[in-house]
């Protein structure tokens, strides 16, 4: 039996892929038939750990606890690194083939994997001496090969959208492994960037992260804190490059940690689905995703997109129960249809199908009623001979009393929120404790209050969130007001000006010697 037969039969006996999947990637490409080779036992190892992930359980299920640990050593990494990224790229493969096939119709064309394997096991038998030429001549074949494999995959996922990424990851029976869905992961999160290469690692890690709890509705499998230490772990054992590490890039990556926060905050205090669609609720938090670019592969801000994703979610989940309350089931598919079931889905980082989340029974007791139909009233069993009693209709009546335990709450959000605005420059990884504090800056009577506002200061640089009287401007007043800016930070003994839009993302630098607007 060849290598990539083996290597196929290990991952279907430990239910990585659908039977169908597999079955008929052997028919489409077989590999030329080799003598025994240690390889076979390489790709074996991977699947052993999958199965140590999970042993106990017969059929592999998608909550599965992800197992993330780092290397002991430096020799170990290497090894580890190596081996996992074989064959991480064979699942991803395996992943892509079944995509083609059940939702392309298309015959996927398997990459002839047979040198990377060679390239595996040479660098396996090097690999004890880490300054040997060998071992580097042998690693960057490895690599080169890799990289190959790894391009061609990306070519055929771009032939791929995100809803049918999600849509094979949920509806795939025996479901991935979480072993699988970080093999995805890692392959998105090291391929070139792009809006829909970023949008199907957020699916991946959100899946990869959390516990499906029933009736549509997720949990996260761990807090935040150890959340983000776990997705750094990853990024090290899969050689991620690190991305916003300067002093001065955290004051923008805790900015997006804010408004994925107040997010979750606003879907949370939602009172009905209609709500969010008349404040484009979805189409912000899209267009937040995008603006976001690379710096959305940030540890941090990749932990609050996932608690985001869930929230929005959830909160979909209820707010539909809430309308089956008032409305039957035919009035709201044709109130919605399936018109927003797109929006809905990649905001929450999972397939929501407004028909499936109908047939969930709702959990509040108020029955809805028709229009024009009184609510029924129960019937009282009269004492015989006595006149029947109609009871009048009742009105509806609204208690305006106000809860203590309501006002409470109310004021601890209130200081949440507070505490998130000024105090979002603290929200870093633990691993990198030289974020700066940025201290509010008083404008006092400056003429610059007008096109600026909210502005704070590290020991070097002055940030501020512009007005919408500054994008009014055409670019040479942008400049001129720039100058001013520039002009009120050096009286304070700051060197530099970065100004920020309300979306979070810089519109303009100054410092001593230059001034710059970014084109948005």
């Amino acid at each position: 039996m060849s290598v990539f037969e083996d290597l196929i039969d290990e991952l279907k006996n430990e239910n990585l892929l659908e039977d169908t999947v597999l079955d008929h990637e052997r028919a489409d490409a077989a590999a030329p038939d080799l003598e025994p080779d240690p390889t076979s036992q390489i790709a074996s190892q991977a699947v052993e750990e999958v199965q140590d992930a999970t042993a106990g359980d017969e059929s592999l299920v998608d909550h599965d606890l992800p197992q993330i640990e780092k290397p002991s050593n430096q020799r170990e990494f290497f090894r580890k690194r190596a081996e996992e990224e074989v064959s991480s790229l064979q699942m991803v493969q395996h992943v892509l083939s079944g995509v083609e096939r059940e939702y392309l119709q298309a015959t996927p064309r398997a990459f002839d994997d047979l040198n990377a394997k060679k390239a595996l096991h040479k660098f396996l038998q090097v690999s004890g001496d880490l300054r040997s030429p060998e071992h580097a001549e042998a690693e960057l074949a490895l690599r080169s090969e890799t990289e190959t494999w790894s391009y061609a995959l990306f070519e055929r996922d771009q032939q791929i959208s995100v809803a049918n990424v999600r849509r094979f990851c949920e509806e795939s029976r025996p479901v991935l492994s979480s072993q699988a869905l970080i093999a995805l992961a890692r392959f998105y999160r090291n391929s070139p960037y792009s809006e829909d290469v970023r949008s199907k690692f957020d699916y991946v890690m959100t899946r990869l992260f959390s516990r499906e709890t029933g009736e549509e509705t997720r949990k996260p499998l761990f807090g935040h804190d150890e959340m983000i230490g776990h997705i750094s772990t990853l990024y090290g054992n899969w050689s991620s490059i690190a991305l916003y590490t300067r002093e001065d890039d955290q004051i923008e990556v805790s900015l997006t940690i804010t408004r994925f926060d107040e997010f979750k905050v606003e879907i949370e205090n939602a009172d009905s689905f209609d709500e969010l669609l008349e404040s484009g609720f979805f189409s912000r938090v899209r267009a937040h995703k995008e603006e976001s670019a690379e710096m959305f592969y940030v540890p941090d801000v990749v932990a609050a997109a996932i608690r985001c994703n869930l929230a929005i979610g959830n909160r979909y989940v209820e707010l539909i129960g809430r309308e089956r309350t008032r409305a039957s089931v035919e009035k709201i598919e044709e109130k919605y249809g399936e018109e927003y079931d797109h929006i809905v889905s990649d905001a929450a980082g999972k397939t929501l199908l407004l028909s499936d989340v109908l047939l969930i029974e709702p959990t509040f007791e108020e029955p809805y009623e028709e229009e024009g139909e009184a609510a029924a009233t129960p019937a009282v069993a009269a004492a015989p001979g006595a006149k029947k009693v109609v009871a009048p209709k009742k009105e509806r009546t609204y208690d305006v009393g106000v809860n203590k335990w309501l006002m409470v709450f109310c004021f601890v959000m209130l200081f949440v929120a507070g505490a998130l605005y000024f105090g979002a420059d603290r929200l870093v990884s633990s691993e990198d404790a030289s974020a700066p504090s940025a201290k509010p800056l008083d404008l006092g009577d400056a003429e610059i209050g007008q096109f600026i506002r909210s502005p704070r200061s590290t020991k070097e640089t002055m940030y501020a969130v512009t007005q919408p009287a500054f994008d009014s401007l055409d670019e040479e007043k942008q400049k001129e007001v720039l100058a001013k800016v520039q002009k009120f930070a050096a009286s304070k003994r700051l060197n530099k000006v970065n100004l920020i839009n309300g979306k979070g993302r810089t519109v303009a630098f100054a410092s001593k010697d230059r001034f710059e607007l970014v084109a948005q």
